[in-house]
């Protein structure tokens, strides 16, 4: 009976491989052919989404009238695939608006034999985003985060280890490896160090027609964190989005001294948007505004108020924390 289960569990597994590859084979390949009804459909949807969701308007008009006009004198028509079609469509759309940002993407990823596994896709284990935390010498606070998750536990996983350091003496915050982006979670992080009902940014979207407040939220942390509190930011040059935005702000309220290496410099809020079955176009639809600075990180970073390579950071920065303190 026991080895009649095994084999039936075997075939099960070989029947579920199977369906699932005969699936992906059968998904839509970039190599299909591609129509010239194909390409005015798809190029329409494009001018529509850029009209409705990208944040720069006047761009979105010159990259239609670009789209048109080589629509219109036939430069499309030597186009066979949809692999040549993404090339001349991202070669027209950034050149026109100088936006690398706008991107066409394949909608659904070809099939490959080995998937690497991301952090994007949502792992438990990872206490929804938070690394650890750790006391160092000094009573020195260390809390790591590794994904800024869009997850209601993930604002418990920080609130737990933030009530798990509520004793420290100086917190150290390492973002030097986080990913993910969820502009909700680094407001209601960032609120713990800032006084509720605080401004920490603006929010541009529709076009730049309409604005959006952030401001820090009530919360039950440790009320000194708000106060003059040592905090240090531990950054790497490949801490993007949701990171920079974190450190930014609390670099600007002078709630933090950063320590590390220059951020990527990515700031807008982008978007995935399908464009058929073949096709989708990342494009941005927001930007954050510091109410201090009166602008953001856009391509220039986040800059380190110490600036040193990112695997000497902590070193460093609990170095200045028990300088402060006056530990020596």
């Amino acid at each position: 009976m026991k080895k009649i289960k095994i084999i039936l569990m075997y075939v099960l597994l070989w029947l579920s491989i199977g369906f699932s590859q005969a699936s992906d084979l059968n998904r839509e390949s970039l190599n299909d052919t591609l129509s010239k009804e194909n390409i005015e459909k798809a190029i329409s949807n494009i001018i529509l989404l850029l009209e409705k969701e990208y944040i720069y308007p006047e761009k979105a008009l010159l990259v239609e009238e670009e789209l048109r006009r080589k629509l219109v004198n036939n430069e499309f028509d030597k186009i066979s695939d949809w692999y040549s079609f993404i090339r001349s469509l991202n070669a027209i759309i950034r050149g026109i608006s100088g936006d690398m940002y706008l991107d066409i993407v394949e909608t659904n990823p070809s099939l490959t034999l080995e998937k690497a596994q991301k952090k994007s896709v949502f792992n438990i284990q990872d206490s929804y985003g938070v690394g650890g935390v750790d006391l160092l010498s000094g009573n020195i606070g260390y809390m790591r985060m590794n994904y800024f998750y869009q997850n209601h536990n993930a604002k418990n996983e920080i609130f737990h280890a933030l009530k798990e350091l509520s004793k420290v003496d100086a917190l150290i915050i390492d973002l030097r490896d986080t990913e993910g982006d969820s502009i909700p979670l680094a407001q209601y992080f960032m609120s713990f160090f800032i006084k509720e009902g605080t401004i920490l940014s603006e929010i541009l979207y529709d076009k730049q027609n309409k604005r959006k407040r952030l401001r820090a939220f009530e919360n039950s942390g440790n009320d000194k964190f708000k106060h003059d509190f040592p905090i240090y930011i531990l950054t790497s040059s490949f801490l993007s989005s949701s990171g920079e935005f974190f450190c930014y702000t609390l670099k600007h309220f002078k709630k933090a001294v950063i320590v590390g290496e220059k951020t990527m410099g990515i700031a807008h809020v982008l978007q995935n948007q399908k464009i058929n079955n073949y096709i989708s176009l990342n494009i941005p639809i927001a930007i954050p505004i510091n109410p201090t600075t009166h602008s953001n990180w856009e391509k220039t970073g986040v800059t380190p108020d110490l600036d040193v390579a990112a695997n000497l950071s902590l070193d460093a920065a609990h170095k200045m924390a028990k300088q402060y303190l006056g530990i020596f």
